[in-house]
């Protein structure tokens, strides 16, 4: 900012100092200009006495003098002249400073010299025996002063800008400093320039707003840092509740039989049931595994084309047996839309959604899968009539292990994980997930990949 002041006032002191030189140069041509004049007219005056009473002899015998004499004769003839030959000078009767001399008594002129090439200024001057006396001087001197008083005026402009740059420098320091000074920590009224006053309050409510800020997201982390820890409970609180359920059967039908009281006809029964179990076991400890490698992005993957209607119309096929327990109708619909993405994730996850369509649904219902493009993008809908969610728990379902009625969760089967491995899967792959459901009508979850 220094650097800045620094400049801005030596380029004004600059252009001020060239400003005066060429307005200084301007009014020393016009006086010395004024002067010359001047002189040929004084000294005009000086010599027509003489001239009228000794005409040329007259000036023949004056010393040698800077200005240049012409003595013209009434009809334009040149009579004298100290400079040329006025025999071989041609007849001055139509040059304007004589003619005019001729009209009025008087007459001036500048122009470039016929005779001695250079540009002249000139003084005619009418004289009472008819002739006319004229006086020329080289305007070339009136260069020459103009350059011998440049020198000193440009080294005065030199020294100017020297000074200027010295009380630029001190100027530039001094508006700084109480700037520099400022301690924005504690502005008082006073302490700054009154320009600087609204800069000064936006730092300060910039500065409020920050703290504010800085609070309100110190606040928002500890709570995301206490539901996080609330999670994880939850989480292992149901992880050992789920796990705990199928032990504990496995390990009373297990003890019955090692304890020989179960009779012999029994044991196959119990036998199906410790398989049941350990079934449901190795079932829900696979999707704790699935959700926690897709909360690490632990699950290595590569992105290939997938058909959308394909892949959903595999994920039928493998739900036509359990399905055909209710009498389902399941369709597929739509169109072949392909879309970048994970094989392994997409397929768990509309197998998941799909699962869920047919677990809870109802006898004689229907599963629908339709495929479409429409102006948000790519979307694969599952549409069922099932016994749907009301919509208190409509924002939960996609919680780990979260049930909206147990009895009926467990009666249906499961683990808890179906959504939470859908909407973590979804969340990979970088889709969408809309759930519209309505009690006793059925459930509608729609995934979109944005154009």
């Amino acid at each position: 900012m220094t650097k800045r002041i620094f400049r801005s006032i030596l380029y004004v002191s600059a252009a001020v100092l060239m400003a005066s030189l060429i307005i200084t140069l301007g009014v020393l041509y016009g006086y010395v200009n004024v002067q010359q004049r001047d002189e040929l007219r004084d000294e005009a005056a000086y010599l027509a006495p003489g001239v009228e009473a000794g005409g040329a002899e007259y000036l023949e015998q004056l010393e040698m003098t800077k200005k240049r004499i012409t003595l013209v004769d009434g009809d334009g003839t040149v009579l004298y002249d100290n400079q040329a030959d006025p025999a071989r000078m041609e007849n001055h009767k139509d040059r304007e400073e004589v003619r005019e001399a001729f009209a009025s008594g008087e007459g001036e002129a500048s122009r470039k010299s016929s005779s001695i090439a250079e540009p002249t200024m000139y003084y005619a001057k009418l004289l009472k025996n008819g002739q006319v006396l004229r006086l020329a001087g080289s305007e070339y001197h009136m260069v020459t002063v103009l350059v011998n008083m440049l020198y000193p005026i440009c080294a005065v402009c030199l020294l100017m800008i020297l000074l200027a740059a010295f009380f630029a420098m001190r100027a530039s320091s001094k508006i700084v400093e109480p700037i520099n000074r400022l301690d924005l920590e504690n502005v008082k009224e006073g302490d700054v320039y009154e320009e600087l006053a609204p800069l000064i309050q936006k730092i300060s409510h910039q500065k409020e707003t920050i703290v504010q800020q800085v609070v309100e997201a110190q606040r928002q982390q500890k709570e995301f840092e206490d539901m996080k820890e609330q999670m994880r409970r939850e989480f292992t609180a149901n992880v050992s509740h789920e796990l705990k359920t199928p032990l504990t059967s496995i390990s009373g039908f297990a003890e019955i039989i090692q304890n020989g009281i179960a009779k012999p006809e029994d044991i196959p029964g119990f036998a199906g049931k410790i398989f049941e179990e350990s079934q449901r076991l190795i079932v829900l400890v696979n999707d704790i595994i699935k959700v926690s490698q897709l909360d690490e992005g632990g699950i290595p993957y590569e992105q290939e084309d997938i058909d959308l209607y394909q892949m959903a119309g595999e994920v039928l096929d493998r739900l036509r047996e359990p399905a055909k327990k209710k009498n389902l109708n399941l369709q597929i619909l739509g169109d072949h839309i392909h879309i970048r993405g994970v094989r392994m994730i997409l397929d768990e996850v509309i197998y998941n959604l799909c699962d869920n369509a047919v677990k809870y649904n109802r006898e004689n219902g229907t599963v629908i899968v339709r495929v479409k493009q429409d102006r948000r993008g790519a979307q694969l809908v599952v549409a069922d009539t099932g016994i749907g969610i009301s919509k208190e728990h409509q924002e939960r379902v996609f919680e780990r292990f979260y049930r909206v009625d147990k009895s009926h969760s467990k009666a249906i089967g499961g683990t808890g994980l179906g959504l939470s491995i859908v909407k973590h899967g979804a969340s990979f792959l970088g889709v969408a997930v809309e759930l519209d459901s309505r009690p006793n009508e059925g459930t509608v979850v729609t995934l979109t990949w944005k154009s």
